[in-house]
């Protein structure tokens, strides 16, 4: 959990895909993946972003120049294993909005899904951006 100002106490997961990221269902904050303005999401992320970034201390086990929040990613709160696709949409940086579910991101997601056991090994999950409707899949292997 963590406190995010002018937002409230939301529940954040983070996953590592290749960078950390922030995850946190888009609902949680008052919002729609699918159907809030974009510029509204990413003002929320940008909030988690740096709520996150001040309470919580990341680690690297090989490397702690890899130990940063890279950014936030908000979900359609689809977490559990289906064959319709789940959307979110990843803000970085400098509030930049990847036009694509985020590779690293897709691979942070399922990892979480995984861990939680929401996905099995081999279940290709389908990734959806909320800004472009561009399409990635994934799947937790061993």
């Amino acid at each position: 959990a963590i406190d995010v100002p002018g937002r409230g106490k939301v529940m954040v997961d983070i996953g590592y895909g290749g960078t950390f990221y922030a995850f946190l269902s888009a609902e949680q904050l008052g919002l729609d993946v699918c159907s809030s303005r974009t510029r509204d999401l990413v003002s929320a992320a940008s909030a988690v972003t740096e709520a996150v970034k001040k309470q919580f201390k990341l680690h690297h086990p090989e490397s702690e120049d890899l130990a940063f929040l890279y950014g936030t990613i908000l979900t359609d709160g689809k977490d559990a294993f289906s064959e319709e696709p789940t959307t979110n949409i990843c803000v970085f940086a400098d509030e930049q909005v990847d036009r694509s579910p985020t590779g690293s991101g897709v691979t942070a997601r399922i990892a979480l899904q995984y861990h939680k056991g929401l996905i099995q090994l081999d279940q290709t999950r389908t990734f959806r951006s909320s800004t472009t409707g561009s399409l990635f899949t994934g799947k937790a292997v061993k």
